[in-house]
């Protein structure tokens, strides 16, 4: 009985070379730094051109400078305080406190005024005393403010 070999390509002709990671991190460099691995794959509308593949671009060893979701400035900002905007340009709270701060706006703002009635009792409602000592604190301060204005 004589044994067959399947290979059809012995020879190894028209094989694919893989890219080393030095060439897949010079593509890398040589892009934006905003991109995500998505960007470089062409599956994102800021581009549609495919540099790498999803092989490659899960290879352990190479660095892409961003990944996650990007952060879209001009949203968080139209749904901030100017209050939170000057704090976030000083430097007193970082980026993820003026956008939970932007959130929480933009989610009062579509609420009717029954509505922020009835969530603000039932967030009083389960304060300690040390936050109603606080709060009481804020509303004397504002009240003079407000009484020294006018």
């Amino acid at each position: 009985m004589i044994k067959k070999d399947f290979n059809r390509n012995p020879k190894g002709n028209n094989q694919w070379e893989l890219r080393t990671d030095e060439e897949l991190q010079k593509i890398i460099d040589s892009k934006p730094r905003n991109w995500t691995k998505k960007d470089f794959r062409g599956e994102t509308k800021l581009n549609q051109v495919k540099y790498l593949t999803r092989k490659e671009t899960d290879r352990p060893g190479l660095k892409f400078y961003h990944s996650g979701k990007r952060i879209n400035m001009n949203n968080i900002l139209k749904h901030s305080t100017k209050e939170s905007i000057q704090e976030f340009k000083k430097g007193e709270i970082d980026i993820s406190v003026l956008k939970n701060r932007a959130s929480t706006k933009k989610i009062r703002d579509e609420m009717s005024q029954k509505e922020k009635e009835q969530y603000d009792k039932k967030i009083y409602a389960n304060l300690t005393e040390e936050q109603l000592e606080a709060k009481r604190d804020r509303q004397k301060k504002w009240y003079y403010e407000q009484k020294d204005n006018n």
